[in-house]
């Protein structure tokens, strides 16, 4: 049986990184004493899945994991043994069940972030964001490899020191790079996704 859980990664649970958080997941769902499936082989692990990580120090809301379990379990039942078991600044806020064949990488392609500044900072990523082309350049083993970051951003608006974007498969740390702004000038949060 396959569920598709939604959580919250908040105050001192922004500080986790993606491994360490699965690792996470992995002693709670144990704690919780919920059956789960395993990977086969040397090593095996719950068969787990995410959306894109969220990059450190970043609070996520309504992050998206993929779980197969052993057994039938309701979904109210399932959040309710999960969240006694969830410290501060970690809480699981739904559950579904999904087909198998379903895929969060191909569901959930579309995150929506606010980043929030002082108005000098989010008018350089405004200009940025305005070009006709932002165009990222990367060597890697000798070979210039380019893309077109435009094409990642579906929308952007700045509103009262904050700028809502929306990217594809993308994180917004590209884009602070790219226009010289530190992070830690921006508070960044990621709102969930768009399907």
């Amino acid at each position: 049986m396959k569920k598709r859980l939604y959580f919250d990664k908040i105050e001192d649970m922004k500080y986790i990184s993606h491994l360490d958080m699965m690792r996470f997941l992995e002693r709670l769902l144990k704690k919780a004493k919920i059956e789960v499936k395993y990977s086969e082989g040397f090593h095996p692990r719950p068969k787990m899945s995410f959306g894109n990580p969220v990059s450190l120090g970043v609070e996520a809301y309504d992050e998206v994991m993929d779980l197969e379990l052993l057994v039938e379990m309701d979904n109210k039942v399932l959040l309710e043994k999960l969240n006694a078991e969830c410290p501060l600044g970690f809480r699981f806020k739904g559950a579904e069940d999904v087909p198998r064949k379903s895929s969060i990488a191909e569901e959930f392609q579309i995150m929506i972030y606010e980043i929030s500044g002082d108005e000098k900072t989010l008018e350089k990523l405004k200009r940025l964001l305005e070009q006709d082309d932002i165009i990222e350049v990367k060597i890697k083993k000798g070979k210039r490899k380019e893309r077109n970051l435009k094409e990642r951003i579906q929308y952007y608006k700045i509103e009262e020191s904050k700028l809502r974007l929306e990217l594809i498969n993308t994180s917004p740390n590209v884009f602070l790079g790219m226009a010289e702004i530190s992070p830690t000038e921006v508070e960044i949060k990621k709102l969930g996704y768009r399907k």
